[in-house]
């Protein structure tokens, strides 16, 4: 478990982009871990972060002080929360190697292309399609307008026929991106006893024991129990309390324990 320590004291000098009174308490609930008072320092964070606060550097030392309590689920959900917000960031991805080593909660493999997609924004779809529009327009325009042109009529042809092509490419990795790869259903099992079963019923058939960690999708939530995708082309139900969504962060969640 100590090998988190090391990561999270490089990430003590990335205080990030908060103003001066927030950079203060986030120093201050730093120096309560380092002192050993992870209960402190995680209520310490979680009231930086009902202050409106999403920074990277702030869920991910949130997660280490869950870490330090035990509360391996919540852990994990902090450092995916921390990756959300900076993909490549380098502390909260080596911390998850090593909890995933640790707790072997179940996740969804997402081969190279689906984790490129992943870190890619919509605006940045946009402005691929806008531009590769533009240039399609601009080079078909001056293969017919400009007669000096006329030689190199066919390349610029070309150069807009490949031009669209990308914008329709660009179109449909946004898509799938939003359709597939979009973190709106997906959530962590904060629990160290969560189990899906093939019916909201405390009486029902076990599908599969969920480890602390685990991501599911989201399918259906019934009161009480969700009904929920699971790695392995598994589904079944699981309580809801046993599971956190991994954004946008609820209020609930960042009530301290003790309040």
């Amino acid at each position: 478990m100590s090998r988190i320590f090391p990561v999270f004291v490089s990430l003590c000098l990335l205080a990030g982009p908060l103003l001066a009174d927030d950079e203060s308490n986030f120093s201050s609930a730093n120096q309560l871990f380092e002192n050993g008072d992870f209960t402190g320092a995680a209520k310490a964070y979680r009231q930086l972060a009902e202050s409106g606060k999403l920074s990277p550097e702030l869920f991910y030392n949130l997660g280490a002080a869950q870490h330090r309590l035990g509360n391996e689920g919540e852990a994990v959900l902090w450092m995916r929360r921390a990756l959300y917000l900076d993909p490549g960031m380098p502390e909260p991805t080596q911390s998850l190697s090593f909890l995933r080593t640790h707790l072997a909660f179940f996740e969804f493999a997402g081969n190279g292309l689906e984790r490129f997609l992943s870190s890619i924004n919509a605006s940045a779809f946009l402005w691929i399609r806008s531009l590769a529009l533009w240039i399609a327009a601009l080079a078909t325009v001056a293969a017919f307008s400009i007669p000096r042109l006329k030689p190199n009529r066919s390349a610029l042809v070309t150069l807009s026929i490949v031009m669209l092509m990308l914008a329709v490419v660009a179109w449909r990795a946004d898509r799938y991106r939003e359709n597939r790869l979009t973190v709106d259903n997906l959530a962590t099992v904060i629990s160290d006893s969560a189990s899906a079963l093939t019916a909201p019923s405390p009486d029902a058939k076990e599908v599969v024991t969920l480890p602390p960690g685990s991501e599911i999708r989201l399918l259906q939530q019934a009161g009480a129990w969700t009904y929920a995708e699971i790695p392995g082309e598994l589904r079944g139900w699981l309580r809801t309390e046993t599971v956190a969504k991994l954004w946008p962060v609820h209020p609930s969640e960042l009530e301290s324990p003790e309040s």
